[in-house]
């Protein structure tokens, strides 16, 4: 994971056109909210940046939607981010559950048949 930078600055470390996975923050030292892109990493970061009074990031850029979907749960319940309102959803047409250990969100994936 790469940061905290300053938002300001997003275009100058998010470069790739990329699936991944980010942690926006307030004050630089703690998690308010976790997400990623499926596509994009730059478009949806600066979009779900703007929903917030956000100063800072990090970021990890993975090679396909379901990595970053896994990175995102796995922020998502070691940071609890107070502005997540509920467990990430995973991709569309994915129907992985959440690998975190413990997590209630995994018991409650579909079962196949």
């Amino acid at each position: 994971m790469s940061g905290p930078y300053n938002l300001k600055y997003i275009h100058l470390f998010v470069t790739e056109v990329s699936p991944g996975a980010f942690i926006l923050s307030r004050s630089g030292r703690m998690a308010d909210r976790v997400g990623r892109a499926d596509h994009n990493l730059l478009d949806d970061l600066q979009g779900v940046a703007r929903e917030g009074k956000y100063r800072y990031f990090w970021f990890e850029y993975t090679p396909k939607p379901m990595a970053a979907y896994a990175l995102e749960c796995a922020w998502f319940h070691r940071y609890h981010p107070t502005d997540n309102a509920e467990h990430p959803m995973a991709p569309m047409g994915g129907d992985i559950p959440c690998q975190v250990k413990g997590c209630s969100v995994a018991s409650m994936a579909p079962a196949r048949g």
